[in-house]
């Protein structure tokens, strides 16, 4: 993809409001699921807030904007819903702190949604598990949403990860990073405490990068940019499928194949282990 020119001074509202829908093809009332750098985005006049606020104006209040707010385990076991701040970016914690963003309920996994469809997608989430069957990014691929990674890869595609829960591969929740193998205490938006015991928590995802290439192969991933950042976008239902397609060829196939990889080499034995 060219790379733009520079502007003379910050991006605007206006330019990147230009470059979603006239460069990215976005829409009033499409879903979208957003992962992003900010430091990519570059300058932007008004900061974080102007980038939440372009998307929003595109996506109108008949869209559904969604984002991945997740967050460690804190070392008394503690998320506070309203409180515990995002690990995963400026921007979405920008956009988790904006005015008629809902969060949804799990301790390490959350996600923050606004518009015609946030509260129907982030629903439940306590009562399923993180990236798996009916959390919020499954229930937005069914629904139509679109991914855009700005100025990302795949790597950082949170779907992935409900391919394999779909496929229930041999590894999932069994080779978790440390301190996501307790049970965690959400505190709700009313003070309520409600504990949450680990289940089928994700693994590492610098394997995803076989899903971007089988996207390209079959035509499937649009190259953009939003401000100065290199933007992917596609399907989350496409995106969703590939992954599913490559864990029933082979259950080892999202994993990554380097040896110090704390997670990927123990669940490659795991898989070996399950045999056929």
């Amino acid at each position: 993809m060219t790379k733009a020119p520079e502007p003379r001074t910050p991006w605007t509202t206006a330019d990147l409001q230009t470059h979603l829908s006239e460069g990215c093809g976005l829409r009033a009332g499409h879903i979208l699921i957003v992962h992003s750098s900010m430091k990519r985005i570059g300058r932007v006049e008004g900061g974080p807030a102007a980038v939440v606020q372009a998307l929003q104006q595109v996506l109108t209040p008949s869209g559904t904007l969604l984002m991945p707010v997740f967050t460690a385990p804190a070392a008394d076991g503690l998320f506070f819903l309203l409180e515990t701040p995002s690990h995963t970016g400026l921007l979405t914690e920008t956009f988790r702190r904006s005015p008629g963003v809902l969060r949804s309920r799990h301790p390490t996994h959350s996600v923050a949604a606004w518009g015609g469809r946030a509260e129907t997608l982030t629903e439940g989430h306590d009562r399923t598990t993180a990236l798996g069957v009916n959390s919020p990014f499954h229930k937005a691929a069914l629904a139509g949403a679109e991914v855009m990674m700005i100025g990302c890869g795949l790597t950082a595609c949170s779907l992935i990860h409900v391919a394999e829960a779909i496929v229930r591969v041999p590894y999932l929740g069994r080779v978790i990073c440390e301190g996501y193998h307790r049970t965690l205490t959400l505190v709700d938006s009313d003070g309520r405490r409600i504990e949450l015991p680990p289940r089928d928590v994700p693994g590492d995802s610098k394997g995803f990068t076989v899903v971007q290439e089988e996207l390209e192969r079959r035509g499937l991933i649009r190259y953009v940019r939003v401000g100065s950042a290199e933007t992917l976008k596609f399907s989350a239902r496409a995106c969703l499928d590939a992954a599913v397609e490559i864990l029933r060829q082979d259950l080892a196939g999202l994993l990554c194949r380097n040896p110090g990889c704390p997670v990927c080499p123990p669940s490659r034995a795991l898989v070996a282990e399950a045999g056929p």
